[in-house]
């Protein structure tokens, strides 16, 4: 007896494999996108929590392999959304031989800039502003992060 299906790519029930192939490679990206970028919000959470702020709604989240810029909201701050640029340290920001005072912790996100605003439409404009900083910085190719709109 033949298995019947149903999905996007055949809207009629008709005899088919019992798995859609086209189907299941959708359903996989998903989840594996659902999956980055709740990775993605858990390092930006924590990021935050360094900071102090870890009760901000998060909005957009930018992640390279070096640095960070997320996009916030917080209803009852000074000012309501805000962009928040990390970076990890550097192998000799972490080096053994140098003091505690001067060592850092490796892996351990350190804000490097910040900006914030009263209106949500001035969001885009400072996440643009921040993948201008990190370029200008050097820590980031211009080409490097893609900007996600919040």
């Amino acid at each position: 007896m033949p298995t019947y299906q149903t999905c996007r790519r055949h809207p009629e029930a008709g005899p088919f494999l019992a798995e859609c192939y086209g189907c299941k490679r959708e359903l996989f990206d998903i989840q594996a996108r659902n999956e980055a970028e709740a990775a993605q919000r858990k390092t930006a959470r924590a990021a935050l929590t360094l900071i102090g702020t870890p009760t901000a709604e998060i909005l957009s989240v930018n992640l390279t392999d070096t640095t960070l810029v997320v996009a916030t909201r917080q209803p009852n701050a000074y000012l309501e959304y805000g962009v928040d640029v990390f970076r990890l340290p550097t192998t000799a920001e972490t080096d053994p031989d140098l003091t505690d005072d001067y060592r850092l912790t490796p892996g351990q996100w350190l804000l490097i800039w910040q900006a914030g605003d009263h209106d949500r439409s001035a969001v885009t404009d400072m996440v643009r502003d921040a993948h201008t900083f990190l370029t200008e910085s050097g820590l980031v190719a211009a080409d490097d992060t893609e900007l996600v709109a919040a």
